[in-house]
Formats: C-alpha cells, structure tokens, sequence
C-alpha cells in the first residue's frame, strides 16, 4: 500500500475513533445544561429520582461549572451534613459488555476547599434499578482532603482506610471513572488534564445486571457522604457525568479501512 494511502488509514482510524467515542457507545451523559436540566432539584429531571436520605442538598446550578454553565452543587455546609444521593436507571447493555468493550462510568467532580476532611463526594454503580448507596457495587469517593476510597460495598467508599490521597484533588476539577467488563472492574482518578493519578482494579463485581437484557435494570447513584461527624461540613459539585460502553480497538481500525476502500473506489 502505497504511503498516502496509510497516512490515510491512519487519520481515518483516529476520525472513526473520535466518532464512535463521541456518539455510537454511549449509554448516557449529561452536562446538566439547559435544556434539559433547569435550576433547582434534579430530582423529576431527564430521568433522575431521588436515592439516599431523599436526594437533599443537591441543586442544579448555573454559577460554577467544569464546562458550559451548570453543575449539580451539593451542598452539606450545614445542617444538610449526612448522606445523601440521587439515581438514574439504565437499561442492560445485552452481552455488550466484556473485557475488550468494557462498561465506563466517569463523573468529573469538584471538592470546595472548604469541605473538612471527613466530607466526601462520589459516583456510585448498583446492580438494581431501585438500589441506594447502601446497595453499591461498584463505588468511589474523594474527602475534603483529597482522600479516595473506591471498592465493591458502600462501606468501602466511606469507612474504610483511603487508597490514595492527594490534596491536589480538592480546589480543581478531578475526573472519577469505574470499570466493569462483565466479570472484574476498577476504579481510577484523573487529573483536570485527564492525566491518569491512580488506579486500582477489583475482582467479581456484582453488576451483572448491566450486562443483562433487563429495563432499567441497573443504576447509577451520584452523592454526598461521610466518614466520621468530626469534620463532615463541604460544599461539592458533579459535571459531564458519562456513561458509556468502550468501542473495541479493531472496530476502529475496520471503520479506518472501510474508509480508504470507499476512497479507493
């Protein structure tokens, strides 16, 4: 093949990648723009209901953003100090999910400097349409002192001993992801250049339903927590929430060549 024509194998393969990023593998994803989303309660908007401790504290609001001009603001600066979340159902990805594709679920999340040590804001993956942070498969959290905690329970996102710490985590936009490829998953932080900070991996998450054929069948909660009462004051924000199943790394190189043979024609 001649040079040209790999050159553009090449830049269709980084094009077809871009594309089927962008759109065909999605799942769900908001910014918490308007439309759809208005100021106030998310909870009755694009799908979203309440979870844990009826879904208080949290707003959408349009003063501070990761991107565009509104996020979803939680605020547990006062008497609003427990644990709260709110939840969208998603349908079973029918056998999509495995090891080469596997399920991604990223929230960008701002902890305020002002939130003490014992606040923490997290993403949280259940294996049930209906399920609260009590009912987490597959969780991770980041305290006001940039502490993360992640595992396959409830308690290991908020009781159990931190697995990373950086205080650059608090006062900038971090990026939190969970993986899932139908039998083990992960967790991972990313700086606010989408450079990767840490990582960890977990074995036999119980998730199935996200792999499954059921409506709704499965969840994601997005919420605020604690650790201990000491320090448990702070104010936290989410932003361009993901959900998405991972195209496999042939298929784009298929569409890049599928590309130059119509252009051979």
């Amino acid at each position: 093949m001649r040079g040209r024509n790999w050159r553009f194998v090449l830049a269709a393969s980084a094009a077809a990648a871009l594309a089927v990023s962008a759109s065909a593998q999605i799942v769900y994803s908001a910014g918490f723009e308007n439309p759809p989303f208005n100021t106030g309660s998310i909870i009755g908007q694009d799908g979203w209901v309440a979870g844990s401790s009826s879904g208080s504290s949290q707003s959408i609001i349009n003063s501070f953003a990761r991107t565009g001009s509104q996020s979803l603001f939680w605020d547990n600066s006062s008497t609003l100090n427990s644990f709260y979340s709110v939840r969208h159902a998603f349908d079973g990805q029918a056998g999509a999910i495995t090891p080469t594709t596997p399920l991604e679920i990223s929230s960008w999340i701002y902890v305020d400097s002002t939130s003490g040590a014992d606040r923490l804001y997290g993403v949280y993956a259940v294996n049930s349409g209906t399920g609260t942070l009590g009912s987490t498969a597959l969780g991770i959290t980041i305290s006001g002192v940039g502490a993360v905690r992640a595992g396959k329970t409830w308690a290991s996102t908020y009781s159990a001993a931190p697995l990373y710490t950086n205080t650059q985590l608090v006062g900038n936009w971090v990026k939190v992801l969970l993986s899932y490829d139908g039998t083990n998953g992960g967790a991972a932080v990313y700086d606010s250049g989408e450079n990767l900070l840490w990582s960890t991996t977990f074995t036999a998450v119980a998730l199935a339903n996200a792999n499954g054929g059921g409506v709704g069948s499965w969840n994601v909660n997005l919420g605020s927590d604690y650790n201990t009462t000491a320090a448990r004051l702070g104010k936290g924000y989410h932003d361009d929430f993901l959900v998405r199943v991972v195209p496999e790394p042939a298929s784009i190189v298929l569409a890049g060549l599928a590309l130059l043979a119509l252009r051979r024609r």
